[in-house]
């Protein structure tokens, strides 16, 4: 599953690289490529991931439009699943912002409402099943990843976004990953992720001292039986917790460095903006120098984990080093011009995001180049 990190709050967690790390080759002419194999024939307002269940069926939340959607590349159907409402007074299939899709034991899938917060639970024929209690533990924000053995997990952004206990110490130096016991609501510490560089924004007369926009900040997944890896920002490199603790330790992998531009500030800015930034005093923010070795994070159900680089320009096709479940890095993978990774099957199919002309979003099913 992907992980990324948006929002004025979120603004600087996006896993990034170091001053002290070497450029690396780039390989984007002998990156395997992946092709378009078949498109759904509606467009949505947004996509947020796609989940790939029982009969190669694809899940996925549409977070403009505010609709939770199944479809099936095979016949090109596309179903709306619950009821969309303004404010969710029952426990039943509604919902107010649907924003991610998980996929459970037995094909079951979980819906995370970013507004409601909160987690449903849909069977594979596309009914609600019911709400899913889980503990306030590790901050407000929301949990997105579920192994099939009845584990939550969430990265603890306390240190980051604020409330702590008062006259308790947060370490700021580390992100801890909890691992949520759904049955008990106990939940532990698995594993440490590095926390973000920071640096002093400006509003008005006041500074705050926050993570740096573009800075480095790791990203984690989890398979379906519970193995954990962690994505190292600062050596781009791939660690596995196995199911009984232990860890394997992959090798850094080099990257070339992007520089964050002028333009790159002032598109960032100006996105925070129109997102209701105060506009009436001076706010400026940290930014790191250059762009993140990477980008986005994908597990895949075959064990490996996709990282994708940065780019210079957002018209760039994005590229992906590829890791295997024994944290060495394996190859390079391309995507079309316009395509985004948007999750992965077990069937070996990838799924991507396009933006069409009109400004809405398709999607399509990619399968290896010939």
């Amino acid at each position: 599953m992907p992980f990324r990190f948006g929002g004025l709050a979120l603004l600087a967690f996006v896993a990034g690289c170091s001053a002290s790390a070497q450029p690396g080759k780039d390989t984007a002419a002998g990156a395997t490529a992946l092709a378009v194999d078949k498109k759904l024939p509606l467009t949505f307002g947004a996509v947020s991931n796609v989940v790939e269940y029982a009969g190669g069926r694809v899940a996925f939340a549409d977070t403009r439009e505010r609709n939770f959607h199944a479809a099936d590349f095979a016949s090109g159907k596309v179903d709306t699943l619950g009821t969309r409402v303004d404010s969710v007074t029952a426990d039943d299939g509604s919902y107010r912002l649907p924003g991610w899709v998980a996929r459970l034991a037995n094909d079951t899938l979980a819906l995370v409402d970013f507004a409601a917060i909160r987690t449903s639970l849909w069977s594979p024929e596309g009914k609600f099943v019911r709400s899913l209690p889980l503990p306030p533990v590790g901050g407000p924000t929301p949990v997105m990843a579920y192994d099939t053995l009845g584990h939550a997990y969430k990265a603890d952004l306390t240190s980051v976004l604020g409330g702590s206990v008062p006259g308790t110490r947060v370490r700021r130096d580390s992100l801890p990953v909890l691992r949520i016991t759904l049955a008990t609501g106990v939940a532990d510490t698995i594993a440490y992720m590095g926390g973000p560089d920071f640096g002093l924004a400006t509003f008005g007369e006041q500074t705050q001292e926050v993570a740096k926009v573009f800075g480095p900040t790791d990203a984690f997944g989890v398979t379906a039986d519970g193995r954990v890896w962690v994505a190292r920002a600062r050596t781009h490199s791939l660690d596995w917790r196995a199911t009984d603790g232990s860890w394997t330790r992959g090798a850094p992998h080099a990257w070339t460095k992007v520089p964050v531009t002028d333009a790159d500030k002032q598109r960032v800015m100006d996105r925070l903006k129109a997102r209701g930034l105060p506009t009436a005093f001076k706010v400026e923010f940290p930014f790191a120098e250059t762009k993140p070795s990477f980008e986005i994070a994908f597990g895949v159900p075959s064990g490996e984990v996709w990282l994708q680089y940065s780019r210079a320009t957002e018209d760039e096709a994005m590229r992906y080093a590829v890791f295997g479940a024994d944290g060495k890095y394996r190859r390079d993978v391309a995507v079309p011009a316009n395509v985004q990774l948007a999750g992965f099957g077990a069937s070996g199919s990838a799924y991507g995001i396009t933006k069409e002309p009109d400004g809405r979003r398709g999607l399509v099913r990619l399968t290896p180049a010939p």
